[in-house]
């Protein structure tokens, strides 16, 4: 038995660092997907994983379960899901992925979730809450305390308002002739150590801060009404604003302020850093025409230049052999 499952990585458009302390922030979809083949192993019950893109392959066994293992995640994405359609053999996976490691794009979450659909789609119809969950158990093991919006955005796919103490709101999009431009300062960045520092001078100047998280939860509700109405200046000019807000907070570089208004000034309708911050990757929002300028723009100060589409599907089955064909609730 064989199936591939893909899933799509993320972009948060804004509300990066707020949505710590209980303020919503927008996920959206990007059409560069994480791909997981998985075929059965016959007389076996190892879990074998192999990263095209990490260029790594290890086998988990019931005697051997490397938990340092860059792959672990992906092992326990896999052996829940195994667990789930009550599946004694073992798993040969293989990964591709077109998104970059580490760069805030979700791409953990996005081989996670497209683990644990290809392996529920070995005998199950595949359960998009079911896979979410699983995911959500394997980004733990990445992310300590993740914030859920990346299991959640890779399985639904299009646009969600996320809210850690209420969950996620589904936006209708309305966007026509824009795509994202992402740009990486190849400043690699540690999430939980610039979480941590907002945390405290958050905790230092509470009072100074405090109007600072209130206006970028209005500014998320704010985005969220001009994505439906399909009002893209608007939400340019929301992400410049919700940029300014976070270099408030401490969290931009001189790298990402270059690649920032590169893309302001060849064009964009709004740019700002996405992510962490400390480094990693900008987003900029663009008609479709003027993308050429902003990515020769953008390719004089970074090495990759990523030019992604919104994607409204969220994980999907691609392909299955089998006797019975299941398809994705």
């Amino acid at each position: 038995m064989k199936s591939i499952a893909s899933a799509p990585g993320k972009v948060i458009l804004v509300g990066e660092h707020f949505v710590v302390e209980g303020k919503p922030a927008i996920a959206m979809a990007v059409n560069l997907r994480a791909r997981v083949s998985v075929e059965t192993i016959d007389n076996s019950s190892d879990i074998i994983i192999r990263s095209k893109e990490l260029k790594i392959e290890e086998t988990f066994s019931s005697k051997h379960i490397n938990e340092k293992s860059p792959l672990y995640p992906v092992y326990v994405a896999a052996s829940l899901a195994r667990q789930h359609i009550s599946l004694e053999k073992g798993l040969d996976i293989i990964i591709t992925s077109e998104l970059p490691p580490a760069a805030g794009m979700g791409s953990s979450a996005a081989v996670a979730v497209a683990t644990a659909a290809a392996v529920i789609a070995l005998r199950k119809k595949v359960d998009r809450n079911i896979v979410s969950k699983i995911a959500y158990e394997a980004e733990k093991i990445v992310h300590g305390k993740p914030s859920g919006i990346d299991n959640t955005i890779s399985t639904y796919g299009g646009a969600i308002l996320y809210i850690k103490e209420k969950g996620f709101t589904r936006i209708n999009l309305n966007l026509k002739n824009v795509a994202l431009v992402l740009a990486d300062t190849g400043m690699p960045r540690s999430t939980g150590k610039m979480v941590a520092r907002v945390r405290k001078l958050k905790a230092r100047y509470s009072s100074v801060l405090d109007p600072i998280y209130k206006s970028a939860e209005i500014l998320a509700y704010e985005v969220a009404k001009a994505l439906e109405m399909g009002d893209v200046k608007t939400v340019g000019e929301l992400m410049n604003i919700n940029h300014g807000l976070l270099s408030a907070i401490g969290v931009s570089t001189i790298e990402l302020e270059h690649l920032v208004y590169a893309a302001r000034n060849a064009g964009a309708l709004g740019a700002k850093l996405t992510g962490a911050g400390g480094g990693g990757l900008i987003v900029a929002l663009c008609y479709k025409k003027d993308l050429l300028n902003i990515e020769n723009a953008l390719s004089g100060y970074s090495k990759k230049v990523y030019i992604a589409n919104i994607s409204r599907r969220g994980v999907i089955i691609e392909h299955k052999h089998m006797h019975s064909m299941n398809g994705v609730e």
